[in-house]
């Protein structure tokens, strides 16, 4: 080969090395470019005239030395992935042998180009691990809601058993024992909810147009039956408020958030828990919703979310599985504590728009 040519190989930055047959028709290196003498940790001259199975003896060289008969035979192109041993370790490779044919259509030369795709191996293991342990995650919550279907029908069975013969006094028992049965109902509907999550996979979500105001007042009307809490709800919607968006994902993160503030809020003065539930514009193709409420605050908000995954939580689908679920959708969820103020914010973001807009928030309901 020119030294004209020789330097050109030696500038890529790939592994590049020419083959060509001897008067027996056996492949023997007669180039081998800097990149690939760094690979095989070898000068030049040491490899030139040598075969494959030379080079790497065993296995290793004789598997790869019937692929370069293979392109000798055929004067095909032909790409191929092997295990070397390189820098110490074995390591995958992905080859492709190009044939030069002379007029008659014998082949020449093969030139050869190697990529090191160890790493992609690597990240295709992790990705295989991280989707069992995600469909791991995905039966437990599964399971756990079947497990939670039993006891809250035996709710709304004690309830009518309750109501059977009762007689009301006018002291409030008949009411206490129809709000049981809501509670029974809607813990039945939000476990339908999480069971159809759970079924869904990290990449396709439950996309559907709904009323956001509705949204949050089931969850209110589940978490706080007896209307302690005031709740306001505000959006930057013009009319109605439809999101188009997971509807599933955006009620497990709301009633996971809003029972945990309601466990720690502050209790004002005039006795009634405040909370406050906003919904407006997110970065392009997202849609954003923000809790505040007016308890303590937060000592690390950034350390407590992001670094550890727990936030002032005693149980439910936690803080850390609401990261999760958030993340896997592409969305992001930050806490801060409120300026000027006592109490926590916490702000996430999920895939979806609006069907509206205005230029400020402006209230849509009062819960409570």
């Amino acid at each position: 080969m020119s030294p004209e040519l020789k330097g050109l190989l030696d500038q890529v930055e790939q592994a590049v090395f020419v083959l060509e047959p001897d008067a027996e028709g056996i492949p023997r290196y007669v180039a081998f470019n800097r990149y690939a003498c760094g690979h095989v940790e070898r000068p030049e001259k040491e490899i030139l005239g040598l075969t494959i199975r030379d080079l790497f003896p065993g296995r290793y060289g004789e598997t790869i030395y019937r692929h370069h008969l293979h392109v000798l035979c055929t004067g095909e192109v032909f790409t191929y992935q092997a295990h070397l041993p390189l820098h110490g370790e074995i390591r995958q490779i992905e080859v492709t042998l190009r044939p030069t044919l002379d007029a008659a259509g014998r082949v020449i030369r093969i030139v050869g180009t190697t990529k090191d795709i160890s790493s992609l191996s690597d990240l295709y293991r992790l990705q295989v691990g991280a989707e069992i342990f995600h469909a791991e995650i995905e039966d437990f919550v599964s399971l756990a809601a079947h497990d939670l279907r039993t006891p809250m029908r035996h709710v709304g069975t004690i309830a009518e058993m309750l109501r059977e013969d009762f007689r009301d006094l006018g002291d409030g028992k008949l009411e206490l024992i129809s709000m049981l049965e809501q509670i029974g109902t809607r813990a039945m509907a939000l476990i339908s909810d999480i069971l159809s999550h759970a079924q869904a996979t990290s990449t396709r979500s439950d996309v559907c147009a709904f009323s956001f105001r509705s949204l949050v007042n089931e969850v209110m009307a589940l978490l706080d039956p007896l209307g302690v809490c005031g709740c306001q709800i505000r959006s930057r919607l013009p009319t109605d408020d439809l999101v188009t968006g997971d509807r599933a994902a955006t009620l497990i993160v709301l009633r996971n958030l809003i029972d945990n503030a309601l466990k720690h809020a502050q209790i004002p003065a005039d006795g009634r828990l405040q909370l406050l539930v906003s919904l407006m514009d997110g970065p392009e193709g997202f849609y954003t919703v923000e809790v505040q409420d007016n308890g303590p605050g937060l000592r690390d908000p950034a350390a407590l979310l992001l670094n550890t995954g727990t936030l002032r939580t005693d149980g439910g689908f936690g803080l850390l599985g609401v990261q999760r679920l958030i993340h896997a959708r592409g969305g992001q969820i930050e806490a801060r504590n409120a300026e000027g103020c006592r109490g926590a914010v916490i702000r996430f973001t999920l895939p979806g728009h609006l069907n509206g807009e205005e230029d400020e928030p402006r209230y849509l309901a009062m819960s409570g």
